[in-house]
């Protein structure tokens, strides 16, 4: 059986009138063929976002779908590029891939 995390990004790219894919990279494609990226917080206030995945959703005018799990608001669909605005120039490496994190008060 799926994981939580799995099953919420499977459920909120189908909401979102997404289809989910099995492979790596982009957890979906929306239906214009665009990936999507689901990131979910729910016990840390920020969402880490992983650059390899964000690289390919900056360069195929991809969306993120952030969900704070906790909180009762809606998620919401943001495009990688108002994203991008956000992050620094510097990604963080200490887990083996780089990636660096968008607080949950930046997107609700």
């Amino acid at each position: 059986m799926a994981d939580w995390h799995t099953k919420l990004e499977k459920e909120l790219i189908r909401e979102f009138g997404g289809t989910p894919t099995e492979s790596y990279g982009p957890d979906g494609r929306m239906p214009d063929g665009d990936p999507v990226e689901v990131r979910a917080a729910k016990t840390e206030d920020r969402f880490r976002l992983n650059r390899d995945t964000h690289d390919e959703l900056l360069e195929d005018d991809g969306t993120y779908i952030f969900d704070d799990v906790t909180d009762n608001q809606p998620p919401r669909k943001v495009p990688a590029d108002e994203i991008d605005d956000r992050l620094e120039d510097d990604w963080h490496s200490d887990r083996g891939y780089e990636h660096q994190f968008v607080e949950v008060d930046e997107i609700f």
